[in-house]
This record gives structure tokens, sequence and C-alpha cells, in this order.
């Protein structure tokens, strides 16, 4: 049989008569089959391999019209799988992939968008672009990772940004606009603080004077440990302050021996910083804290009226030797008032050394007399260390 040909209005080939049968167009190849057949069982319109409806199907069409290929064929490239088609597609609704995904050619570019306002391209052996100023955007678009200009990237977070790692690596000057809050101990290489850069609490003043007990920091050796140190250990390495100091008087007339060396009794204070001046029983002052001092003393004498205050003078004692002396004679002829004989005098002290003032006066009249009284004394006794010698 040859050319079969159906002319008409409306031509049209009936196969089948409505009964529960399979109807089959078979197309007897010379080295394959294939039908187009209704498969009854399953109401479906069946293309497939042999010639038997049902055996090996390529494509099949349910009565909702939903097209189904099962042949499961993997895809290595664009012309293998269960389907290939030379052209684009078009899907009018959502799209699931049971498996992955691939575009297949360098720069290609998956578009969103009705507009395709939002593109992600590929750069071969790069990566992917998103478009202009677009944002990659995370929970709502408050939160995002941006390329907000072609030098700046942003990352914006409603309340916290997390980087959890090992280490972090930042390559480049960091500007914190807030506040900086350190877990532990942030570690700086060394000498990379400038002093001009160390700003601690604005540099304000503390307001009050420095004292003994206050805190500083100092480097433990050069290139050693910073470390806290009081201020005292400061004062102590760089000689203090003058102390101790005192300054004793005479508070009353006192008579004493005449033609010896008699130590004078300086019974009362107006300074004593370390409380090292004994003014009740030896008279005597012991530093106890090694240093230089330095030693001043004036006594007055009473008047006599006669002339007979003919030489006299003041020893300053160290451990019962005399270090310092000064002496004078006043002459034999002369009728004196008040005789004042005065001392200077520097030495260095151990911490277990003691001073004292003695007074020598040869007055042919009788003995004589110190002048003591209130303020302003007469008859002073005083010492201070000379701090930093």
């Amino acid at each position: 049989m040859g050319t079969v040909q159906i002319d008409g209005s409306t031509p049209k080939i009936t196969v089948g008569n409505a009964t529960a049968e399979d109807a089959t167009i078979l197309f007897d190849g010379n080295a394959q089959d294939f039908y187009i057949a209704l498969d009854d069982s399953a109401d479906d319109l069946l293309i497939g391999l042999g010639s038997t409806v049902g055996t090996t199907p390529a494509i099949a069409i349910d009565e909702n019209l939903k097209v189904n290929i099962p042949v499961t064929t993997a895809s290595t490239s664009a012309s293998t799988g269960s389907l290939t088609t030379g052209g684009g597609a078009g899907i009018g609704a959502d799209l699931y992939v049971g498996d992955d995904a691939y575009l297949i050619t360098d720069s290609a570019v998956l578009g969103f968008g009705a507009d395709k306002d939002t593109l992600l391209t590929h750069t071969d052996g790069t990566g992917l672009t998103l478009n202009s100023t677009n944002k990659l955007c995370f929970n709502d678009a408050s939160q995002f990772i941006q390329g907000s200009s072609a030098t700046v990237l942003s990352i914006g977070a409603t309340d916290e940004i997390d980087l959890t790692a090992t280490a972090v690596d930042l390559n480049g000057t960091l500007n914190v606009s807030g506040v900086a809050t350190f877990q532990s101990t942030p570690v700086f290489p060394d000498g990379s603080l400038a002093v001009a850069d160390l700003d601690i609490d604005g540099a304000t003043d503390i307001g009050a004077a420095v004292v003994d007990a206050d805190l500083l920091i100092i480097d433990d050796g050069a290139g050693g440990t910073n470390r806290k140190t009081t201020a005292s250990r400061i004062k102590t390495y760089v000689g203090g302050d003058n102390t101790p100091a005192f300054s004793a008087y005479v508070d009353a007339d006192d008579n004493f021996a005449d033609a010896t060396w008699v130590k004078v009794s300086f019974d009362a204070e107006t300074l004593d910083t370390d409380s090292a001046f004994d003014s009740s029983t030896n008279k005597r002052f012991t530093p106890a804290v090694a240093g230089t001092y330095l030693f001043f003393c004036t006594v007055i004498l009473t008047a006599n009226g006669d002339g007979e205050h003919d030489t006299g003078g003041l020893r300053l004692y160290k451990n019962g030797a005399t270090i310092a002396q000064s002496f004078e004679d006043h002459g034999a002829d002369r009728t004196m008032q008040k005789i004042t004989y005065s001392l200077h005098a520097v030495d260095t002290s151990d911490a277990d050394d003691y001073y004292e003032m003695y007074i020598y006066v040869n007055d042919t009249s009788g003995d004589p007399t110190i002048l003591g009284g209130t303020a302003p004394w007469d008859s002073i006794f005083s010492a201070i260390r000379i701090a930093g010698a």
C-alpha cells in the first residue's frame, strides 16, 4: 500500500471505537520501531520505543495534560540527557530542579526581575559579579553585602556582625567610629604606639595632689615588662622630697657652764616631718634616712654688759665627734649687749647616725645664758635633707 491521502474540509482519522483497549499507531522501522498509542490502562498518550504499548515510553501525556519524560538519562552537556533543545526554553511558572543545575558557558548571566535589573554574571576563573550597586540581602533589606561604589564594599546589619574564625586577618587601616570592646588583651608590635598617641582618659588632671600611694606605669628594665609602682618609689629614686627635716628651739633662757663644751638643750620644735629630733631626752637629730643634709644653727646669748664675753663658738657633733665648728673672739674690752653664734654645715648621713649641737663660751664674769622664748625664736637648730644629692 502506498501513500494514503485524506481530503475534505475537516479530515480526520479515528483509531479505536471507545472500547477498553489500547489504540496504537505503529511505525515499523528497519532498525527501530516506534509507536504513538493510547495506553488504555493508564489513560495516557504515549510516544515510545518498540511495538508494545507501555514499553520504553519516551513521552507521556496524562488526562491533566501533564507531559512526563520518564527516561532517566543523565546530562553532562547541552546535548545530552533525557531532553535536549537546540534553542531557548520559556517557562511561565516555577521551575524545580531535582538535582544540580549548571550554566556551562563562560560569562553566563543569571537575571532577576521583570526588567532584569539584577544580574549575576559569571567571570571565567574569578567568580560571580552582582551588577551595579545591588545588594545581597539577608533576612530583610536592612542586612546586606553591597558594593556601594567602585572602591567600597559595605556590610550592613541591624545590630551585630559576628565573625567566627580562629584568626581574622585585616590588611589595611581600621577606623572605629564607635566603642571598641576587647574580650582579651590586644597585642601590638613592640614600639608601635607613639607616646603622643597614648591618651589615657583624655589626659585630664587627676584634680588632686599626687600622694605616695598613687600608682604609675613603668617599664621594668629596658624592654622589660610594664608594671605598676607607687609614687613613693619614684620619689625615693629621684631623691624624694626634702625630708626628714626639723627645726627646734630653746623655749626658755638657759644657763650653762662657762669655759666648757656643753650640748645645747633644744627642747621644743616647730617642725619635725619624721619625728627624727628628740626634744625631750637626748636633744639630738637621728635622720634614720641615708642622705645629704644641710645643718644650720643660731644661738644668741643674753646681755651681761661687762665686756667679758671673750671667746666662744658652736660645734656640730656626729655620733659624739666634732664634724664642723664656728669660733669667734670678741675681745676682752668690748661691752656686748648680745652675742650671736652661727654655724652652717653639710654632711652625708647613714640611716643610723645622730647629730647634736654644742656651745662653748669663755666668760670670766660667770656662767653665760642662752636666750630662749617664744616666736620669733632666738636660738634655733635645724636640718633638712637635700633631695637628689
